[in-house]
């Protein structure tokens, strides 16, 4: 850095190109904890992976490793019982807190693989599993809900939340590198301790994650169910469950394929490989491409991305190839995963984000447990599971571009809630010239929740904080309600309906 005649400062070449390579990896300044927290908690994640594959899977004959894996599958439902109905609201229910509800997430986790340690192959091995995967799913609504208050601009959230798992993705391959080496050394256990060790970093790192302050109006039940449950949000979510049933489904069938066919380990190790490479492709891919297509355009290329080589492998599956599908399987789940995760933080308010991700990480949950569950009790020939794959991927395609077009179709008649705004906003201005402050503070806030509702509105937290205001005070019957609050609901909602106005 040079320091001019003037005071001023200028960066040197290397210090401007580090600063642009942190930006490329961390995000910008205020994603930068929330990044290294996650990725961490990556590192976590394959320490655990590593050592109940270990201890589930290589460790026992290839009969039993299915009914190990089949009793985990069917387990692994019972959590997600409460991710939705518990979770979600509690995360909403914290919102202010938000940092020191993702550090409890990552404590717990930490602590579910201490205790596993003395538990793998046991009764209670199941119960701590359980807890870890509920831990682990919060944690991703957690992050859902912080990245949105910490992004500005909607249409950064794809590049926000595709470059946090790309980091994420780098640091998981280390340590994945890292926990091999461990289980070959100390066993299960030391991983399990390694994979703690992680999770704890994490903890404190996530509470130096300083998300904006802003007071969000909590919307009416049927306002939330109208943001949440937008037509292109259901299509969404319904591709991304034939991508997670897809993905469950050919991760099982290529472990036990390779297992059957007594390939040696490198071999599982280049499948992961291939598939963390396309997972990492998929991540940097939807930033790039979401300058230029919807997030509705970036999932259906995620379904359609494997459907052709799968349907090759109906023809006959080399080892080669199976490790090509594993790689476009991985970027099917990464690209459609961000497009996703974006579409729902751009509909939904930050008041609802909470329960609407826990929501919907529960649908998808639940295919991606249906898809092993169908993959694991019984052998399959691999041409035969290709053939499923793609009996899953072209109709889910089909299926989903002519829901995508309904839902558009639909969403254009939503003008109609827009009108009805208007007209909403137009009796607040009768209001207010007839003296009725209080029906012009609840008029004009009921027009911007209809505005809303259709994703009409604009995106200025700072006025419908204010707005939320009034209509506290005006709903108040002890309240004094005064001329220039009526006249300030009325200028906040023309400003949020329209504003050109």
């Amino acid at each position: 850095m040079w320091v001019m005649s003037d005071g001023t400062t200028v960066d040197t070449a290397a210090e401007a190109a580090g600063r642009r390579l942190r930006t490329s990896l961390l995000g910008n300044r205020q994603l930068v904890p929330l990044s290294i927290a996650h990725g961490v908690a990556a590192v976590g994640d394959a320490f655990v992976a590593i050592s109940l594959a270990g201890s589930l899977f290589f460790s026992v004959s290839p009969d039993a490793s299915r009914q190990q894996v089949l009793i985990y599958l069917l387990a692994t439902m019972a959590p997600l019982a409460v991710l939705a109905p518990l979770v979600g609201p509690a995360v909403d229910r914290f919102r202010r807190s938000q940092r020191l509800v993702a550090a409890v997430f990552y404590t717990v986790r930490a602590g579910c693989c201490l205790l596993l340690v003395s538990t793998l192959l046991q009764l209670a091995f199941y119960p701590l599993a359980l807890g870890l995967l509920v831990a682990s799913k919060a944690s991703g609504v957690v992050k859902q809900t912080l990245v949105q208050s910490l992004i500005d601009d909607p249409d950064e959230l794809v590049a926000a939340n595709a470059g946090l798992a790309r980091f994420a993705s780098i640091l998981a391959a280390v340590g994945a590198a890292a926990g091999a080496g461990v289980f070959a050394i100390g066993g299960a256990e030391w991983t399990l301790c390694g994979g703690a060790v992680a999770f704890v970093a994490s903890a404190v790192v996530v509470l130096r994650v300083r998300p904006v302050q802003l007071s969000a109006p909590q919307p009416t039940d049927d306002i939330e169910y109208a943001e949440t449950h937008l037509p292109t949000v259901i299509v969404g979510s319904g591709g991304m469950s034939a991508i997670r049933a897809a993905v469950g489904f050919f991760i099982f069938t290529l472990a036990f394929t390779l297992r059957r066919d007594s390939e040696p380990t490198y071999v599982y190790a280049l499948a992961a490989g291939a598939y963390g490479l396309g997972a990492f492709i998929g991540h940097t891919a939807a930033a790039l491409l979401r300058r230029w297509w919807r997030e509705e355009q970036l999932i259906a290329l995620a379904i359609a991305a494997p459907a052709v080589f799968t349907a090759i492998g109906i023809l006959g599956a080399s080892v080669p190839l199976l490790m090509i599908i594993s790689a476009l399987v991985g970027v099917s789940t990464t690209l459609g995963r961000n497009a996703f995760d974006a579409l729902l933080q751009r509909r939904a308010p930050a008041a609802l984000l909470g329960r609407a991700g826990a929501r919907y990480e529960t649908r998808f949950q639940l295919a991606w447990v249906f898809g092993g569950v169908l993959a694991t009790p019984i052998s399959l020939p691999v041409e035969v599971s290709m053939m499923v794959l793609t009996a899953v991927y072209v109709p889910a395609l089909v299926l989903f571009q002519r829901g995508v077009r309904e839902a558009r179709r639909n969403e254009n008649a939503s003008v109609n809630s827009m009108a009805a705004a208007h007209d909403r906003l137009a009796e607040a201005r009768v209001a207010w010239e007839a003296g009725q402050l209080r029906v012009t503070i609840l008029d004009a806030v009921s027009a911007t929740d209809l505005a809303m509702s259709v994703g009409g509105a604009q995106s200025d937290e700072a006025a419908r904080s204010a707005l939320e205001v009034l209509r506290a005070t005006a709903t108040d019957p002890e309240a004094a309600v005064r001329e220039r609050d009526a006249l300030r609901s009325l200028q906040l909602a023309a400003r949020l309906i329209t504003p050109d106005a």
